[in-house]
């Protein structure tokens, strides 16, 4: 009995990307049983920033088994309102101009792994950075795509306002209720005299 739904990239190129750079997946016929059941994570450290601000994307990779995934891959290419500075991982490379995470052969007891990319907000609007995962190994996980926004600010924008707003103020309860209590208290014994 065959498989079908394993995933493969398309030979067109190193990562197999359409027109639209996206990866091409392709059904594929697994001759063997073995099956995983791959999460991917894809998270940034913050959601607002300013434009010349750095943002750090979070990717995670988990196989839950039952068998070892084989050659597992990550497809990750950052926006264009984004620049690379730097990454770090702890399992397989990752080459920033194509953006593939190239993990290799990933056990259900190697756990999580991770790839930290850092970039720098170049330009202001809505920054999404999707992920895309693959693996010859049947993925019965049917989620392999993943993707994660933030807002880039110019300083100078009138939305600049409203971002502060939402980012900077935190809850501080009703100073009224309590600048009203300390001068009753400093009031009271005063009066009592």
């Amino acid at each position: 009995m065959s498989l079908i739904n394993a995933y493969e990239i398309n030979q067109t190129d190193s990562l197999g990307l359409n027109d639209n750079s996206q990866p091409s997946l392709e059904s594929n016929n697994n001759q063997n049983s073995s099956s995983a059941y791959l999460v991917l994570d894809n998270d940034a450290d913050v959601e607002n920033v300013y434009i010349g601000d750095y943002v750090t994307w979070i990717l995670e990779v988990q196989n839950f088994g039952p068998d070892t995934a084989k050659n597992v891959k990550v497809y990750d290419k950052l926006p264009n309102g984004l620049k690379y500075v730097k990454h770090s991982l702890t399992k397989g490379t990752f080459d920033p101009n194509t953006g593939i995470w190239d993990i290799g052969d990933l056990s259900v007891e190697e756990g999580l792994v991770t790839l930290l990319i850092t970039t720098k907000a170049i330009a202001a609007g809505e920054q999404i950075n999707e992920a895309y995962i693959t693996s010859d190994t049947f993925n019965s996980n049917n989620e392999t795509f993943e993707e994660e926004e933030i807002d880039v600010f110019d300083r100078d924008s009138p939305d600049e306002i409203e971002f502060e707003r939402a980012t900077f103020m935190h809850a501080t309860g009703n100073p009224i209720f309590l600048i009203l209590t300390c001068l009753l208290i400093l009031i009271i014994p005063i009066i009592k005299r």
